[in-house]
């Protein structure tokens, strides 16, 4: 067997939920959401290649790859079972291919501030200039303090949140960065949308500066059987600020696409839980 991502394995029951991480960060930054999930799923979270405990795995460091591995991981923990997929902004992306290149695996995609085409805005092609050489001339802590406001906005967090941040930009290679700039800056996937049919829920923040909300809409537009949810106010770090309603949000949409399908297994889900009280 090849090597497969190290990852993280939360709960015993329900569905697989597999959940890809974002650009500069790991599988760390589901921390706020992963122990509600695990209660009704069974959650895997892989550090990426490249990443947090895969930071030393070599190239190619490519979108498609990052597919692949996850795809491997499936493969080795499931059993053939089809997995729900929660990508959050370029883990969004990862999902889509993952959908695209497996569709008989994936069962359904939960999509957070993400995108199909990033380099659609002239603001978006500035920053696709800016990205390498701020990368190339800042270390990790100054670069970390020049993102930190984009990423997380005005909102106070726990020392830990911003120390766990700080800490996986740190750990990631400058060759890693830099192609994963121009892999987000280059990738397309438009074309692909209206193919994909799996049920798919669509989240972005009306706030977000990194990846603004027309991204979600142009996502839920092509896809065919897409949900949309805009938070108002919510920046690219929703899942920090909005956990309780991202939460309540996929385990709604999951239960109901489950009830469209006929899938008997999520029907078993407690009708009184953690969850329920987040409704």
């Amino acid at each position: 067997m090849s090597q497969l991502l190290p990852y993280k394995l939360l709960g015993n029951q329900g569905p697989w939920l597999f959940l890809a991480h974002g650009y500069m960060v790991d599988g760390g930054m589901f921390m706020p959401v992963e122990g509600a999930l695990a209660q009704h799923y069974r959650v895997v979270i892989p550090d990426l290649r490249g990443y947090g405990s895969a930071w030393n795995w070599s190239g190619p460091y490519t979108l498609l790859q990052r597919a692949q591995d996850v795809l491997a991981l499936v493969d080795a923990l499931t059993q053939g079972e089809p997995i729900w997929v929660f990508g959050y902004s370029m883990g969004g992306v990862i999902a889509q291919l993952m959908a695209r290149d497996a569709p008989e695996r994936v069962q359904g995609l939960i999509l957070s501030c993400t995108f199909a085409y990033k380099n659609l805005t002239a603001l978006e092609r500035l920053q696709r200039q800016l990205l390498p050489r701020a990368l190339r001339l800042m270390p990790p802590s100054a670069l970390a303090n020049l993102l930190y406001p984009q990423a997380f906005g005005s909102e106070d967090f726990p020392a830990e949140v911003i120390e766990w941040y700080k800490k996986a930009l740190q750990r990631t290679r400058l060759e890693v960065l830099l192609a994963d700039a121009q892999e987000i800056f280059s990738i397309d996937l438009r074309p692909y949308l209206p193919n994909l049919q799996q049920p798919t829920l669509v989240i972005g923040g009306g706030s977000d500066l990194i990846v603004p909300p027309e991204h979600s809409k142009i996502l839920a537009e092509k896809l065919p059987h897409s949900q949309l949810i805009i938070y108002p106010g919510a920046g690219h770090a929703l899942i920090f600020t909005h956990r309780r309603p991202v939460v309540r949000d996929i385990h709604r949409f999951i239960l109901s696409a489950a009830r469209t399908a006929g899938a008997p297994s999520l029907h078993s889900a407690p009708s009184q839980s953690p969850l329920s009280q987040l409704q």
